[in-house]
């Protein structure tokens, strides 16, 4: 008869009467040159692109926009919001006028969260809709810390590290709001979402000797080609693959440096790098720091 031995509780969980767990959440986001401009009628911005989201509030008088192939005029109060490799342009104020407006870019390296975020399609959020009465409070207060100028650094980066949170607990609210969280991913979304759990899960479980990862792997896993993966990844996500690797890694790295316990050579171990030199020298190419600079300024 085979006999099962059950481990015992930890302590206090013994006279637990209910309860229930939340999943974990690890993410990471950064807001990324964002800014404040008042502009003459001559004014206007060219066409470009970028992988980050965007949010642009016209805080006083309009200006004519293009995103993707729709062209609109964004009026005083009117939030536009501009998805991940969305060309777009700014072909000035109307009617000669003068421009202000307060522009934000978001990044955000969460996978699940990026996905849901990319289903906000709407491009032009009217003053009074949901998600303008939600951001234009924190725009606005955004645009205020801007003009003053006498704030300290210290004072800057903290009022807008604020405003951060803020912005993303607001889009949070507009997803629950609007029934748009799903657990459900189909068709190029879907591969998009296994594409980035296989490269956390490589990232996370590197072994000594393992290949080096190349996309060409884990396309024949899913069954697809490299090419397909490569361009339905980029398309979710606005980077590549490969990329995405490296932000894994580099979140990866900066969480282990901050505890004293490991060391270095230590971490450049766990995260795949032959040596302690390639792994201080990559994250330097990421962050301007050494290793061990990064930790000092983490303590």
């Amino acid at each position: 008869m085979k006999v099962f031995h059950q481990e015992p509780l930890p302590a206090g969980l013994d006279n637990v009467v209910h309860g229930g767990m939340l999943p974990d959440v690890q993410a990471s986001f950064r807001i990324f040159a964002a800014h404040l401009r008042k502009v003459n009628a001559q004014w206007s911005f060219p066409e470009h692109q970028h992988p980050m989201f965007e949010l642009n509030l016209v805080v006083d008088g309009s200006q004519r926009m293009r995103v993707g192939d729709k062209h609109f005029v964004q009026q005083q109060g009117d939030l536009v919001w501009i998805l991940p490799n969305e060309v777009h342009a700014s072909l000035g104020a109307v009617n000669g006028n003068m421009m202000e407006y307060v522009c934000v870019h978001l990044e955000v390296t969460d996978p699940w969260f990026r996905q849901q975020l990319s289903q906000i399609g709407q491009i032009v959020h009217p003053s009074g809709s949901k998600m303008e009465s939600l951001l234009r409070p924190i725009l606005m207060d955004l645009a205020q810390i801007a003009r003053e100028t006498t704030s300290s650094g210290l004072s800057l980066k903290l009022q807008t590290m604020h405003a951060s949170f803020r912005i993303f607990t607001a889009l949070s609210e507009v997803l629950l709001d609007e029934a748009v969280v799903s657990n459900q991913q189909t068709g190029d979304s879907g591969l998009a979402a296994k594409l980035a759990a296989l490269i956390e899960h490589q990232a996370s479980t590197v072994l000594k000797g393992q290949e080096p990862f190349r996309i060409t792997h884990i396309a024949k896993q899913l069954g697809y080609s490299p090419a397909h993966c490569n361009r339905v990844f980029h398309k979710a996500y606005g980077v590549s693959p490969r990329h995405y690797l490296s932000t894994v890694k580099l979140r990866q790295a900066k969480l282990m440096l901050m505890d004293p316990s490991h060391s270095i050579e230590y971490i450049a171990e766990q995260l795949g790098y032959k040596d302690l030199s390639q792994f201080s020298k990559q994250f330097k190419r990421w962050t301007n720091l050494s290793p061990t600079a990064y930790r000092h300024l983490s303590w």
